[in-house]
C-alpha cells in the first residue's frame, strides 16, 4: 500500500511537473561561436516578426532591452548570464564572432535617438558587466 502511494505522489508530482510554465534554467549563451550566433540571428528574426510595428533598434531601451532577453530565451540562453559570462571572458575585439555577440547584448542601450539613464534598463550587476564589455569592445 505505501509503494502505490508513493508510486501516485511519483506520478503526480511528474505530471505537474511536465505542465509547469516554468522554463527551464537557461544558461549564457557560450562565446565565438558560429552555431550559437546563428541561432541567435534566427532568433531576433522570429522575436521581430512577432507583433512588432516597428524595428526593434528603434524600441525605447526597456522594451528594448526585454526584446533582446526574449531573443535569448527564444535561442535557450540567458541574456543576464551571457552579459555577465562576458564581463569576465577572454574577449578579443578582432574576432568578429566576439564583436557581433558584444553588440547583440549591448543593443539595450545603444540607440542615439532615445536619450535614456542605464539604471533604468539594467540592474546593479548588469550595469557593471556592461561597463567592462564596453571597455573591451572599444579596444578595436
Amino acid at each position: 500500500m505505501k509503494r502505490m502511494r508513493a508510486a501516485v505522489a511519483l506520478a503526480a508530482l511528474m505530471w505537474l511537473s511536465a505542465c509547469s510554465n516554468e522554463p527551464a534554467e537557461l544558461s549564457a549563451a557560450p562565446l565565438g561561436q558560429r552555431p550559437v550566433l546563428e541561432s541567435l540571428a534566427e532568433a531576433y528574426t522570429a522575436v521581430s516578426s512577432e507583433n512588432l510595428s516597428t524595428s526593434p533598434k528603434s524600441l525605447p531601451g526597456e522594451e528594448r532591452k526585454r526584446f533582446v532577453e526574449r531573443v535569448f530565451e527564444r535561442a535557450g540562453y540567458s541574456y543576464s548570464k551571457t552579459l555577465h559570462q562576458m564581463a569576465g571572458a577572454a574577449f578579443d575585439p578582432a574576432n568578429q564572432l566576439h564583436v557581433d555577440m558584444a553588440e547583440l547584448v549591448l543593443m539595450p542601450h545603444r540607440n542615439p535617438r532615445f536619450a535614456l539613464e542605464l539604471t533604468d534598463v539594467y540592474s546593479s550587476q548588469e550595469l557593471q558587466d556592461v561597463a567592462v564589455v564596453e571597455r573591451q569592445l572599444n579596444r578595436r
